[in-house]
């Protein structure tokens, strides 16, 4: 998988708060300090995108990721392919 490290690195800041609020702050740091025992393995580019990112919710930090994989970050120049839903989204109703 191409970019598995930037995935791990997102996985990591949804499932622990902690880690999260560190990669919003100090995007160096946590890349540096890492994730429990595991290290993210990034790439320069990916590093250099990471630690220029500056913002205060993990969407907006997602958004900015996706924004340079859509641009230069996919290496093909091709913007990537989403999931897209075939069904709708059901409303519940109280």
């Amino acid at each position: 998988m191409k970019h598995r490290s930037l995935n791990q690195l997102l996985c990591a800041a949804t499932v622990n708060g902690r880690f999260c609020e560190t990669l919003l702050r100090n995007p160096a740091q946590a890349i540096s300090v890492g994730y429990f025992n595991h290290s993210f393995a990034l790439t320069p580019e990916e590093r250099d995108m990471v630690v220029s990112i500056r913002a205060h919710r993990l969407e907006d930090f997602a958004a900015e990721v996706y924004r340079w994989l859509s641009t230069s970050g996919n290496g093909n120049g091709h913007k990537p392919t989403m999931p897209v839903m075939t069904e709708a989204i059901p409303t519940w109703a109280p």
